[in-house]
């Protein structure tokens, strides 16, 4: 971070980065029991460039203007050829040529300290080269059966608004919550039926999603602490499914005892209204609905001791990105 003056300040950065991929996926025809390999080779060379400039005219209000380039490569699940999981009716398998997406992000963002917290406010604007997307295709061996996989799709992009806000009302109460209203052109691949016949079309989704999440935390004592956290996501679509929207309220507590606070014992009991499950509609090729339902509805209890003297502590590491695609799926 290089400062020009008391107000103005930006950074610069650059990774570069080469990547040999040669790869191998065997199967076995059940017809013939012949042995196939299915070769997959892929070598590039890619820079990444970053640039944030930010701007305080006071000690309350900083604005900054940012660059970025950045690589998701795809999952594990996402190229691998054997199937992901089934359904009665879902196969869905991974694509061992499955490229890495691309996405250069602009983002300006406002900061405001407040007396008893802080509030940042931003937009952005994303270009995403090679989008990973899910294609549905038809089962040759068994019509009335779906096949999901993964292809590289043309660039598209994406625009939204992100708050985000932590802030304490009472001495006792905090709160970190966020919101986050996106918009972004899917392009894919899906089969139908016409007249009997299998025909390939390119589908085109127009998707507008927003998600907000907020934590509480409510300190009873300095031994005693309530905490509920919410989380609800919107209707959106994909290139099959029109998901409904999404809630989860989880409710916890910790308590510490003993010397210095060395034992605590903590409850929580996630998705009190049984309401985190994934229900979606569809229609290519064909009318569909169907819910996904975890075990998310969980009562569990924690009870621990520190030993030592705790006044050393390990170092944090920044986290850092993985850089793999998530999502691009049903979820």
């Amino acid at each position: 971070m290089v400062e020009l003056s008391e107000k103005w300040s930006y950074q610069v950065g650059l990774r570069a980065e080469t990547v040999t991929v040669d790869s191998d996926a065997f199967k076995r025809d059940l017809d013939s029991n012949e042995e196939l390999n299915s070769v997959f080779k892929n070598d590039y060379f890619e820079l990444y460039p970053s640039v944030f400039a930010t701007y305080s005219p006071s000690e309350k209000n900083s604005y900054q203007l940012s660059y970025s380039r950045r690589i998701d490569r795809p999952g594990i699940g996402q190229v691998n050829p054997l199937p992901e999981w089934n359904t009665s009716l879902i196969s869905q398998f991974g694509n061992p040529e499955l490229r890495p997406q691309f996405t250069n992000s602009v983002e300006v963002n406002y900061t405001r300290q407040l007396e008893k917290g802080s509030i940042t406010a931003g937009v952005f604007y994303r270009i995403i080269e090679d989008e990973i997307q899910q294609a549905i295709l038809i089962d040759r061996a068994d019509p009335e059966r779906l096949i999901l996989t993964n292809l590289n799709f043309d660039n598209t992009s994406a625009y939204g608004i992100e708050l985000s806000s932590n802030y304490r009302p009472t001495k006792w109460w905090s709160i970190n919550a966020s919101f986050d209203l996106f918009s972004q052109t899917q392009k894919s691949l899906a089969e139908s039926f016409d007249n009997g016949d299998i025909v390939l079309n390119t589908v085109e989704v127009d998707n507008m999603a927003w998600n907000v999440r907020a934590f509480n935390n409510f300190k009873v004592s300095k031994s005693l602490s309530f905490s509920a956290f919410g989380m609800y996501r919107g209707k959106n679509k994909n290139i099959q499914f029109e998901m409904s929207d999404m809630l989860m309220v989880n409710l916890g507590m910790r308590y510490s005892f003993l010397e210095d606070n060395r034992a605590s014992f903590s409850l929580s009991y996630n998705d009190i209204f049984d309401t985190m499950y994934a229900e979606f509609n569809g229609q290519r090729p064909y009318v569909q609905h169907g819910q996904f339902n975890w075990e998310s509805q969980q009562i569990s209890g924690r009870l621990s001791y520190r030993f030592g003297g705790g006044k050393y502590r390990a170092k944090s590491r920044k986290q850092r990105d993985n850089d793999v695609k998530e999502g691009g799926g049903m979820f």
